[in-house]
């Protein structure tokens, strides 16, 4: 019995008490869910250092934070359940499908149109992540591993690109309001500084006696572990590399357990369900960091319980690229997004290939018996590929790869990482997520009708064997898979556009791997070498990608797409792509009346866009109006200067 009981400590009517088509009224139930894992079971075997927090018998204890949205009565509903995976802490089904706009955490509560629960879904968030910080945010209570009953000590690296020149920094990344990992000893000489140029040059250790553990306090250094000074200070744009001693490991894996638990135990109706009658079909979905943490747990097996039972029966992996992440080596840090670890290497293909750099051959879906496989849907944007791995999902060297059976890709064009959004008509020039500036104006292709599209052909898959549409995305077979470098030289003196820097595009690199690798201990920084080549979707005569799902932005397009936007200058490095974001350049108000007359001429063409969108799928009828109104919103934006 690996969940021992669900622990509630909230019940609320959920939407004010508002029956849903036909499964009647919902609740939502918060608490925390407590596990009890065997660390000698030969499907734990994978979790890093699971062992090291065992009792004398060989169980693992640990608890996490759970979200349960479901009918009140639990014969009303579907038997079908949604367990989103959270990302930094914070819920995702409300704002991916149920058309919430989550300004507040509170938000994240409401029930939006009601996409599920009309379709009679259950959907659960559970906290996976031990390092989420934030009032809001759900958590895992990981088990902490003991060397004999002493901490554990080790590296942790943190990446720093300063917007500004400071004469400090804080420790935190992104999501975080400090560091996830004690600094231990200030004064150790082991804690090491590097800087570069980009993420392309090589680094440079800056000496031991240039910098300390502190911030200036009215032109004192205070000491402090949670921050860091530099004498002469940082410089806007640069790359830091801090490299620190730590101590006190928690399992990061076991979060993984967490996400395959709980579902089996829901799944399954364990003693300590909380609904009754189990469900016939269980989904996981993530996005962006969460998606690599599905990734993670499929190439580890982990979609088996402990009595050998298929868990997941689909997944939809969505903007997670080509990567894994943070999620089971010791001293790992699952809200690392920027610092290349154990996460960021091959396999990155669900089929099994060859690695184009090594004699080592897997694939992402091998550790799986096609009895425990889920059907999974994966979706990319342009941003994905221009991050230069989504394509190593369907590309090995200079050859596409061959489809595994059990998943779809798709990539969704001119499309970027965070969803395009006008915001009371107008654009946006930083990326809320970041609070980075960016260079053009940010990417307005919406693209959360396509996400509730691919769910549902995700659920139509398994509960009713319908094959999905063919894969879409760039291929190298028919030429709609390019290189970056050709494409930025297709932009090459298009007005408007500020360019990227070739030369210091981010790529994945092959690492050189080391004997503590398989244990799960990291050397830090890891040694890279030879750059995994990277293509993008090829252009239009328009200048808008090619290859993948074309939303009507695309289709009759008022202006350029694209999911690459330069650093603002007053940043710094302003050749080098910003975090997340894409850009839209709207063409001049003349140009586009000369293609469509007027808004209604163009609205009308949307419309027809959407009829084939919805032919193939990729577009519910029911948002059909949805879609139309950000045409309108478009239209006026676009033409409005």
């Amino acid at each position: 019995m690996t969940v021992v009981s669900f622990d509630v400590s909230e019940r609320h009517e959920f939407a004010n008490g508002e029956t849903f088509s036909g499964f009647g009224p919902y609740e939502r139930i918060e608490g925390k869910v407590h596990f009890s894992v065997d660390a000698n079971a030969a499907i734990n075997s994978s979790i890093v250092d699971l062992q090291y927090a065992a009792d004398d018998h060989g169980i693992v204890k640990f608890s996490a934070d759970f979200s349960l949205v479901t009918p009140k009565q639990s014969s009303n509903g579907s038997r079908k359940m949604l367990v989103d995976i959270p990302n930094r802490g914070s819920r995702l089904s409300a704002v991916t499908l149920q058309k919430v706009l989550a300004l507040t955490d509170q938000d994240r509560f409401r029930p939006g149109d009601g996409f599920l629960c009309h379709r009679g879904f259950s959907y659960l968030s559970i906290g996976w992540q031990w390092d989420a910080q934030g009032d809001a945010a759900l958590k895992l209570d990981a088990p902490i591993a003991k060397d004999n009953g002493k901490d554990f000590k080790g590296q942790v690296l943190m990446k720093l690109q300063p917007t500004a020149d400071r004469r400090y920094l804080p420790l935190v990344a992104l999501g975080q309001e400090s560091p996830p990992y004690d600094v231990i000893d200030v004064e150790n000489p082991l804690h090491q500084l590097y800087v570069k140029d980009h993420e392309n040059s090589a680094r440079k250790q800056i000496a031991r006696d240039q910098w300390q553990f502190g911030k200036v306090v009215k032109g004192e250094l205070v000491l402090s572990n949670q921050h860091i000074a530099l004498q002469g200070g940082f410089k806007r744009g640069l790359i830091y590399e801090l490299c620190y001693q730590t101590k006190i490991a928690p399992v990061v894996g076991a979060g993984l357990l967490a996400i395959r638990d709980v579902a089996s135990a829901l799944k399954f109706d364990g003693p300590a369900s909380l609904v009754k009658g189990g469900f016939d079909q269980v989904y996981a979905f993530g996005v962006s960091q969460t998606g690599r943490v599905l990734r993670q747990m499929l190439y580890h097996g982990l979609n088996v319980d402990e009595k050998n039972r298929k868990v997941y029966d689909g997944m939809w992996i969505h903007i997670a690229g080509a990567q894994r992440g943070d999620f089971n080596h010791r001293f790992a840090q699952p809200t690392n997004i920027t610092a290349p670890s154990l996460g960021q290497r091959f396999p990155f293909a669900a089929a099994e290939t060859k690695d184009i750099y090594s004699d080592q051959q897997d694939g992402l879906l091998s550790h799986l018996a096609p009895a425990h496989t889920p059907r999974i849907i994966i979706s990319n944007t342009s941003f994905e590929y221009w991050r230069g791995d989504a394509s190593l999902a369907h590309i090995a060297g200079d050859k596409d790869i061959a489809e595994h059976l059990a998943t779809r890709i798709y990539h969704i064009a001119g499309a970027h990482h965070i969803g395009g959004i006008l915001f009371r008509g107008k654009q946006l020039s930083k990326i809320d997520a970041t609070g980075l500036e960016v260079a053009m104006p940010l990417n307005t292709v919406a693209t959360a009708p396509i996400n509730r599209a691919l769910f549902m052909i995700l659920d139509d898959w398994v509960s009713n064997d319908r094959p999905p549409p063919d894969s879409c995305h760039p291929r190298l077979d028919d030429g709609t898979a390019v290189s970056r470098q050709s494409v930025l030289a297709d932009f090459s003196g298009q007005a408007g556009v500020t360019l990227l820097s070739p030369e210091k595009l981010q790529s994945v690199r092959y690492q050189t791997v080391k004997p503590q690798d398989e244990a799960g201990i990291v050397q830090l920084p890891v040694t890279e070498n030879q750059i995994y080549p990277s293509f993008v979707s090829a252009l239009g005569d328009d200048l808008n990608e090619v290859a993948g799902i074309r939303l009507p932005d695309l289709r009759h397009a008022l202006g350029i797409h694209s999911g690459w936007n330069p650093r603002a200058e007053s940043t710094g490095a302003a050749d080098q792509a910003a975090m997340f974001a894409g850009f839209t350049l709207f063409f001049s108000s003349y140009k586009i009346l000369q293609r469509y007359a007027d808004e209604t001429t163009y609205v009308a063409m949307i419309n027809d866009d959407i009829s084939a969108l919805v032919t193939d799928r990729f577009v519910l009828e029911q948002d059909r109006d949805w879609l139309l109104k950000l045409a309108s919103d478009r239209f006026k934006a676009a033409t409005s200067s």
